[in-house]
């Protein structure tokens, strides 16, 4: 028997719930939406098997989950240093209401996206079901990067 492969973030339990969601989200960009490995093995680490994620009543299961990530990734800019601004959030149990933005950059421009939800996750820190609402609050051009003459 095989041992199921470790989470990439520490269990909830032994974090604030502001400094889990900020962790949970850069280590998971970090570890699957960049980079041009398989993002399947990487994604069991924060999410469980049977994920129900429900944005702007749009319903993700694993499979469209995974679909979902690779076009983000064919679209991040190159060294796109994503954040995740997480202005609250309080825990009950295994489960977290937050609100945050996230901060990216594609190759057409810069994104600030506001994020309401609610989030529920594994003993071992894996998220099995987030239902929530975004909101799109910038929209700029990503400039090209300035000569630099030496």
């Amino acid at each position: 028997m095989t041992r199921p492969e470790r989470t990439a973030v520490k269990p909830l339990a032994q974090s604030t719930p502001e400094q889990f969601i900020t962790d949970f989200f850069t280590t998971f960009h970090e570890q699957v939406v960049r980079g041009d490995h398989d993002p399947a093995p990487a994604m069991a680490r924060f999410y469980a098997p049977d994920i129900v994620m429900v944005s702007d009543g749009i319903r993700l299961d694993w499979d469209k989950l995974l679909a979902h990530i690779r076009p983000v990734r064919k679209n991040l800019a190159p060294g796109d240093e994503a954040r995740f601004e997480v202005h609250e959030a309080i825990a009950d149990g295994d489960r977290i209401a937050a609100r945050l933005t996230i901060h990216a950059a594609t190759r057409k421009k810069r994104i600030a996206t506001e994020v309401v939800a609610f989030y529920t996750f594994t003993s071992d820190g894996r998220m099995t079901e987030s239902h929530g609402c975004t909101r799109i609050v910038a929209d700029t051009p990503t400039a090209p990067e300035p000569e630099r003459r030496e």
